[in-house]
């Protein structure tokens, strides 16, 4: 068995039972290991009767999974590990409804990992019984497989995921505790099934869609597979949080992903709401905003990222705080103190007074995710590609004009207030409301 010492330094991913072949080169690379392996055993371990084809298909689709996700583990980090149980007492069906995934994925694993085979590297976690839970057993790509990988010359966009096992575009997650949260269940019936159908439906559309980017600065291949979106919902509820996150274009820079992204083969800019959480607040409390930039504050001009600062801690805090918000005491005046500025800022924001210290923020959140939705949805009615970053839509040139005009009337249709867009090209921006 291939002996490896584990490098601690770097987090473990949990194995991914959904990566499939989708090219014929790593078609052909799962035909080269399972072939192998069936010989493998003919000689080591006899069967004293053929599988029955249900059982080998089974076999097959362990066999596709495990080469799959090693081969899309190395092409992102050859370094980094995936855990996955190798106990008799795990159930497929606890890696993400992957049935498949049965106690026959044991010998598989530990088969190509011997100095015969010699497909993937093994770390074996002991097998303790605990109520509690024990450490896996990590396994990763050998050099021999690695060496496959760069001679077929393997991509990205070579291995594909089967929809049916990403999981639950809706995650409910509890209030943080020690700065943590722990998953929960997403209550069954509405509004969860209606949000689940809508983001399967967005994310079927991404899935298919002609999506291009070039290497990063490295030099390194970009997944441009890594396309499924989830809704995130906070504190036990939903109607907190929500905002639509994932894809491979959320980890660039804003100016990398107009430099680099093409959709439908062209370049693509993007559409940032303006001033979208303060313009939601207003709508939540039924008042319609200033028509002037609602960050530029009489007594404290000049200081719109500190008056930004404070709206969004203020919204999200759930008391009084006795200082200025952390990291914002150098966008703000040192004479005066955070009561003075709240005082400022609210003598020009009346409306919502009773928003700040209120604990609001995650419900301007999921206002925002419903927002995001809707334009999804409405762009995706008419062809259009929109790839979600916060409150940003990243779109093909083309399609500025009608995707600004979606945006904006979904603003208004959902926060009751009327919204500004802001289009980046990269070497230019302008503003419309």
């Amino acid at each position: 068995m291939t002996e490896a010492v584990s490098d601690t330094s770097k987090k473990h991913k949990r194995f991914d039972a959904s990566r499939l072949p989708a090219s014929e080169k790593a078609r052909a690379l799962i035909t080269d290991v399972r072939r192998e392996l069936m010989n493998y055993e003919i000689a080591r371990h006899p069967r004293a009767r053929a599988r029955q084809t249900s059982t080998q298909r089974t076999f097959d689709r362990i066999v596709s999974a495990v080469v799959c996700d090693l081969a899309h583990a190395a092409l992102t980090d050859p370094d980094t590990w995936r855990h996955i149980s190798l106990s008799k007492r795990s159930k497929g069906g606890e890696l993400v409804g992957a049935t498949f995934m049965t106690e026959q994925r044991i010998k598989i694993i530990e088969w190509l990992a011997t100095p015969e085979l010699d497909w993937l590297e093994l770390n074996k976690a002991e097998q303790i019984r605990n109520p509690f839970g024990g450490q896996q057993s990590t396994i990763r790509a050998s050099a021999r497989l690695r060496r496959h990988i760069d001679e077929r010359g393997l991509q990205f966009g070579d291995i594909g995921r089967d929809p049916e096992l990403m999981g639950d575009p809706i995650v409910l997650r509890s209030s943080k505790v020690r700065g943590k949260a722990t998953a929960l269940q997403v209550p069954a019936g509405e509004p969860a099934e209606t949000y689940r159908t809508e983001m399967l439906r967005i994310n079927a559309w991404l899935a298919a869609a002609d999506i291009e980017c070039d290497p990063d600065d490295r030099g390194d291949e970009r997944d441009t597979g890594d396309r499924w979106l989830t809704r995130i919902f906070n504190n036990g509820r939903l109607d907190h949080g929500g905002r639509p996150t994932g894809g491979f274009w959320a980890h660039m820079s804003s100016s990398n992903r107009l430099r680099d992204i093409r959709i439908n083969g062209e370049p693509v800019a993007s559409l940032d709401y303006g001033q979208c959480g303060i313009r939601i607040a207003y709508g939540l409390v039924g008042a319609e905003p200033p028509q002037s930039d609602l960050y530029e504050v009489p007594g404290l001009e000049g200081y719109r990222e500190g008056v930004k600062k404070v709206f969004i801690s203020q919204f999200f805090s759930g008391k009084q705080h006795g200082r200025k918000p952390q990291g914002s005491a150098k966008h703000l005046p040192k004479g005066l103190t955070i009561r003075e500025i709240e005082e400022l800022i609210l003598r020009h924001h009346q409306p919502l007074r009773s928003m700040f210290y209120a604990g609001d923020g995650m419900s301007i959140q999921c206002k925002e995710g419903h927002i995001l939705v809707r334009c999804l949805l409405e762009l995706m009615d008419s062809g259009i590609v929109a790839l979600p970053v916060y409150d940003c839509l990243v779109v093909p040139r083309s399609s500025v004009d009608k995707s600004r005009e979606v945006m904006l009337r979904c603003f208004k249709q959902l926060a009751s207030v009327e919204g500004m867009v802001v289009a980046n090209y990269g070497d230019e921006s302008r503003a419309q409301q």
